[in-house]
Parts: structure tokens; sequence; C-alpha cells
């Protein structure tokens, strides 16, 4: 097994260890859903709060949806900023309503607020961290079912190692087919953030330098 699949199949369930840097800032969209393809490449197709990626979805990235960071409720203004929006499954967008966050994604990342325990459970590792699981739900039994799931079924591959159990990980593990081609698209008001399209997923793919898995 790759040294990059095992890492894969370790971080699949932690949340990144920095705060997150936006590489993407396309620009005056009037509706807020225009902005999903960049915010698919900008959080790599995963929701920002429960992990899930669109490969563990059965309709993929419908099941995800732009999700505002400061609620429109509280700060209109913001509705249709880029740096205001983020990446969440359907169920995440829905149980958060119009919560306000309690740290800035920006400046914390969410593993210093909370980890996933070996049987699937979201553990707050402080008050802000447990803020965010009651008002997402992360703890909700079916996810909790899931991620339990899902990391008996990573051990089982990991410890049986054939070609097979590798071609299902990086089944799992593996980026969508449907990647954005963000040098197709022209935001209204461009981009503040150009460079970030040479390093968009599908560029990387197109240049066949995308990663298996991640």
């Amino acid at each position: 097994m790759t040294e990059s699949l095992q890492a894969a199949c370790e971080t699949a369930l932690a949340y990144p260890s920095q705060p997150h840097s936006r590489r993407h800032g396309p620009q005056g969209y009037t509706d807020a859903s225009a902005y999903k393809p960049w915010l698919r490449d900008e959080f790599a197709f995963r929701c920002i709060y429960c992990l899930s990626r669109e490969r563990w979805r059965p309709d993929g990235q419908e099941d995800f949806a732009v999700d505002h960071i400061t609620p429109s409720s509280v700060d209109p203004s913001r509705s249709r900023d880029y740096d205001n929006l983020c990446y969440a499954c359907c169920s995440c967008n829905r149980n958060r309503q119009d919560a306000v966050l309690p740290f800035q994604l920006d400046r914390d990342s969410i593993a210093q607020h909370i980890e996933f325990a070996p049987d699937g459970t979201a553990e707050p590792l402080s008050a802000d961290g447990r803020f965010l699981i009651r008002v997402c739900h992360l703890n909700r039994t079916l996810l909790v079912e899931f991620r339990r799931r899902l990391r008996s079924l990573l051990d089982l591959l990991t410890t049986h190692r054939t070609a097979h159990s590798e071609s299902v990980l990086r089944e799992l593990l593996g980026f969508p087919s449907d990647l954005p081609d963000l040098s197709a698209k022209r935001p209204p008001n461009g981009n503040t953030r150009p460079a970030g399209i040479a390093q968009c997923f599908f560029e990387q793919q197109r240049q066949d330098r995308l990663p298996d898995v991640y």
C-alpha cells in the first residue's frame, strides 16, 4: 500500500490541522448557489462540519449546499460574499440554520475544537466544539453509525491488503468524477485570486497530477 493511500485512510475522519486559507475569489454572482462549483473545489468536495464527502453520498453533490458562515439574517450584506461561504452537506446546513459560529474558520481549525472517537462519536475539545456539535447535530445517531462503519471498513481494507482492497480504498477516498472546470467560469465581477485556478482539482487532473486519494 502506498504511503499516500495509508495517509488518506488515517485522515479521512480528521479535520484539517490548519485554518482554511482561501484559494479562490469569484465575485459578483447575485445568487449564492452560483458559487457552488467554486466551493466544491475550495473545500475538497466535503462538508466542512461533518467531513462527509460527495463520494460517500448516493446523490453526490446534490446532497451538498452553499452555507453562510455569518448567516444572512445576521448580516444580509454578506449573503453573496464568497469569503463568507463554505461547503456543507444539506443535513449540517439545515441543522445549523442561523446559529452564529463561535470562531472564525479562517483563523481557527475545527481540529482545535472537535475530534472523532473510534466509535464514531464527535468529541468536543473546547466549549466552542461542544457548541458546534450541538448545533450541527454531529452526534446524530445515523451519522455516528456511518462514521463507525466507515472506520471499520477502512481498517479492514488496510489490514487485508490486496489489489482489490486498494482499488476499493481509491474509490472511497478519491475525487468525484465531475470536477468543476473553474477556468471556464466567468464571475460577473472577476476573481480576486486568479492564481487559484491553476491549483484547482480539474486543472490538476488535466495535467495528470491529481492525487489518487486525499
